[in-house]
């Protein structure tokens, strides 16, 4: 894990935001679709762990490290 990883805050609606739209609003990837190619193809790992819930939703206060592929990582603080 780089130690000078970008941090991105984003603010979570009530309803909660699925996995696929937290990468594209962190910035990790361009577009919605891009979300679910990488999803499909296990390239999204989530503090360390492969993410395999492509349903997966977050609701409320956390800090995630996620990364997309290899290259693209970011701690994201959700409020």
């Amino acid at each position: 894990m780089p130690e000078n990883m970008p941090e991105v805050e984003l603010v979570v609606p009530q309803n909660g935001v699925s996995i696929a739209s937290l990468l594209k609003e962190a910035g990790l990837t361009a577009s919605t679709s891009e979300s679910w190619r990488m999803l499909e193809q296990g390239a999204v790992r989530i503090n360390g762990e492969r993410v395999e819930d492509k349903s997966l939703h977050f609701v409320g206060t956390s800090v995630l490290v996620v990364q997309v592929g290899k290259r693209r990582i970011a701690k994201i603080l959700l409020r």
